[in-house]
């Protein structure tokens, strides 16, 4: 090959390198297609329950190409996030290498939005043979307000509590939180036999409720008891603790032996007696289907029942038995009732005397006792008579002396 061929053959393969290089670029320009989505705001930045915002998206070409078939899309929100506009909206072309397009979408949060993040999800897709799909991510803060139910008050039915009273139990719940309380309830947490929660339901701002229990102070001492309150609120369930201080007094019975009568007084062995036991209560509270038991040792009857006493109010146990064992015996006698946590009871004692058979030495002294008295009693009139008689006398005496002047 000579030097001219050779020097030709260079430049034309030279120029095929560098057109094909030409061509290829801008094959490439030409068929690159490019759109991205940029979140320009929220407004306002801070989003409250039941309130209106709007999100602002731009779409930007980034290709050489122009993008076909544009559309941008909402594919998932969340139920608090209501969208006024169409979730689908399609994009005219983007004919030029800086156009741009500025979507924005009019929101709000509903009344019962739960505060915190919430995610709405896009979807960009664009191109006409070879469809790009781009996913897009968006977090929406909704912001809340606490509510603070709290114990406002204490009050006690009766208030001074003693060991064994049925107590009534009132506390008052206010709201001091900026959001409203729902569904709230109150439990107490104590080894008492009774009520242990309440339901108030739905507290407003400043709003007070009372939450009622009842229960029975079984035992005396200083109890620290902890109140849980649980509530809905703008950030959802919630649990607050607190104390209260119930101080149970030492057992105040308010079932008592008023009284105890036995006939005859001092029975013999083989008498008929008749036990009368007069129950009193002494409370503040109506006690019901009350019972008398003497365990007392003799043949006959061993309870009695008096039924219902009001305050302040007594009755009569009566039981009747033969006294066939002589001697001196202490009868535990228990007291039953019925209250409102089921059956209780009060222990006590009496004692009763049984003398020996009236036959013999012991009916003789009483015999005798009895001479002395009735003797004694005679006496008594006989110095009395006289005495009357002797005044008589001289009133008499006195009467005639009187005449004898007069004459």
């Amino acid at each position: 090959m000579n030097q001219n061929a050779r020097i030709t053959y260079l430049f034309l393969l030279v120029f095929a390198i560098i057109f094909t290089g030409i061509s290829t670029a801008e094959s490439e320009g030409s068929g690159y297609e490019c759109v991205t989505a940029v979140i320009q705001e929220i407004s306002p930045s801070s989003i409250g329950i039941d309130e209106e915002f709007t999100l602002g998206i731009n779409l930007e070409r980034c290709g050489t190409a122009i993008p076909e078939d544009v559309t941008f899309e909402i594919i998932s929100i969340p139920p608090d996030i209501i969208v006024t506009e169409d979730l689908v909206t399609k994009i005219p072309n983007l004919y030029y290498i800086t156009s741009e397009r500025y979507l924005r979408y009019h929101m709000r949060t509903t009344p019962d939005a739960k505060p915190g993040p919430h995610i709405i999800k896009m979807k960009l897709t664009y191109g006409n043979e070879i469809v790009k799909t781009k996913i897009y991510e968006v977090e929406i803060k909704v912001i809340g307000e606490d509510a603070e139910p709290r114990i406002s008050s204490v009050k006690t039915n009766p208030e001074y509590i003693y060991e064994g009273d049925t107590v009534d139990l009132r506390l008052d719940i206010e709201n001091f939180g900026e959001a409203i309380a729902k569904s709230v309830s109150v439990s107490l947490d104590h080894e008492f036999k009774g009520i242990k929660s309440s339901t108030i339901g739905t507290l407003d701002l400043n709003g007070s409720q009372t939450a009622l229990f009842k229960f029975k102070a079984s035992e005396s001492g200083e109890f620290e008891i902890p109140v849980i309150i649980e509530y809905e609120d703008d950030f959802g369930k919630q649990n607050d603790e607190y104390d209260i201080k119930i101080t149970v007094l030492d057992k105040k019975g308010s079932l008592n032996l008023a009284s105890v009568k036995v006939d005859p007084v001092l029975p013999y062995m083989g008498d008929t007696v008749e036990l009368t036991m007069r129950v009193e209560n002494s409370g503040d509270r109506t006690i019901n289907s009350i019972r008398v038991y003497a365990d007392h040792p003799f043949k006959g009857l061993k309870e009695s029942f008096i039924g219902t006493l009001d305050p302040n109010e007594d009755g009569p146990a009566v039981i009747t038995f033969i006294a066939d064992q002589a001697g001196e015996y202490e009868i535990p006698v228990t007291i039953t009732y019925s209250d409102d946590f089921g059956e209780e009871q009060i222990e006590t004692k009496i004692n009763i005397i049984v003398l020996e058979s009236s036959d013999g030495a012991g009916t003789a002294a009483v015999i005798l006792l009895i001479l002395v008295v009735i003797g004694g009693l005679i006496y008594n009139n006989y110095r009395t008579k006289k005495a009357k008689d002797e005044v008589i006398r001289q009133l008499m005496a006195g009467s005639s002396n009187s005449a004898n002047n007069e004459k």
